[in-house]
């Protein structure tokens, strides 16, 4: 998978969230940063292409709000690849973009765009008007059919369609109105702007959430876990074994399997009692209970957290409340500990992640009375972490 960016130094600060966002879901991306000069990567893994623009492109007059960076996006056909997924670097990815690379591109997939693309689209005689700002493009095939040919010849044509300046997006919709196919709005969903009753959806919901206008300071309102940073620097490339407590781990003899991971995540009263399935050590709990001084020791954990001030276990780390709220925003009610400590080690940067005794409420969870109720979507939770499986981000063992 290859993810590019056009952008200039002022956009550095929300192209860099924006690829921490696509590395935490998508580690393995190829990331291609295009500029017009060459910018000091703050990353060694990515790649700098630079694209130098004529002087056409600049100061088109005070009602064209688009920088220059933006034309870049006419030339990316130069780039050596045959298939990229393009992003603007206000986009905040909330997923694995594996079903987006997968789907059949005959040369641009992109998204409709919100109710203003009606003027829009009106305005250029088409029936709907696409977001470029996020497009998976066929390179070999733009090629074929002169994509950035035909691009110049509608921007040097003078038209200027009634809703602003003939900027990239609007060159891309005339000059490739009959090469573009529209997906789900989904895959770049605009915060803040109004959607037809069909297209529009909770903005945790989308895949692919774009933060366009000026404010774009919510992009970093998302988790982070930043008051655990010691936790997640331990965690970092490290394979990491979550330890679930669903009634189905004791099906399974995966003691020993569990034991060969370098971190090994526990919670609440899952006392080790079976080491057979359970394995034997614990680098960190989590507790979303009171615990007592020998049942804290009985784990001999490197690392202790509560799973919120709530709770009153003497431990040097708690969950951040604003992390967890985000998450609970996505998922409609309070994510498991479980579903947390998942994202902690996505966000961390684990090498891989295995889980044990997670099967999402088919089996009760082994230390609770019977007919114990929880206040989490264990439904929603499943459908999420199966994505991240599909991605390859993770493995449910003992399923």
């Amino acid at each position: 998978m290859i993810i590019v960016y056009c952008l200039d130094e002022n956009y550095r600060r929300w192209t860099d969230i924006s690829i921490k966002s696509v590395r935490k879901f998508n580690p393995d991306a190829k990331i291609i940063l295009v500029t017009e000069k060459p910018m000091s990567m703050w990353r060694d893994d990515i790649q700098n292409f630079i694209i130098p623009l004529n002087q056409r492109f600049r100061n088109k007059g005070q009602r064209d709000r688009i920088t220059n960076a933006a034309y870049l996006k006419l030339f990316l056909p130069e780039i050596a690849a045959d298939k990229i997924i393009y992003l603007d670097g206000d986009t905040v990815i909330q997923c694995p973009l594996k079903e987006l690379w997968d789907m059949p591109c005959k040369y641009i997939n992109l998204c409709e765009s919100h109710d203003f693309g009606k003027l829009q689209a009106k305005a250029i005689n088409s029936e709907k008007y696409g977001l470029t700002g996020m497009m998976v493009m066929n390179l070999n095939a733009l090629r074929q059919v002169k994509f950035t040919e035909k691009c110049l010849e509608v921007e040097s044509s003078g038209f200027t369609p009634e809703t602003g300046w003939q900027h990239d997006e609007t060159c891309i919709n005339v000059a490739m109105k009959d090469y573009l196919s529209f997906i789900p709005v989904k895959w770049n969903y605009c915060r803040g702007r109004d959607y037809s009753s069909e297209n529009t959806i909770p903005t945790e919901q989308a895949n692919i959430l774009h933060f366009i206008g000026r404010n774009k300071n919510d992009m970093q309102l998302k988790p982070s876990w930043d008051n655990i940073t010691p936790i997640k620097k331990a965690i970092c490339g490290k394979s990491v074994a979550i330890v679930g407590n669903a009634a189905s781990l004791f099906d399974f003899n995966y003691g020993e399997e569990i034991n060969t991971h370098d971190f090994i995540i526990r919670f609440n009263k899952g006392f080790i009692t079976r080491p057979e399935c359970q394995g034997t050590r614990t680098n960190w709990l989590i507790c979303a209970c009171l615990l007592k001084p020998e049942e804290v020791r009985s784990y001999n954990a490197d690392f202790m957290a509560n799973r919120s001030s709530s709770y009153i276990n003497p431990f040097n780390f708690t969950l951040s409340n604003r992390d967890r709220m985000t998450l609970k925003a996505r998922i409609g009610r309070q994510p498991s500990t479980g579903f947390m400590a998942i994202d902690i080690c996505l966000t961390a940067g684990a090498k891989n992640i295995d889980l044990y005794g997670f099967d999402f409420e088919k089996t009760p969870t082994f230390y609770n009375p019977i007919g114990y109720k929880t206040d989490h979507d264990y439904r929603r939770e499943r459908e999420i972490v199966l994505q991240y499986q599909n991605a390859g981000l993770l493995n449910i063992k003992g399923k």
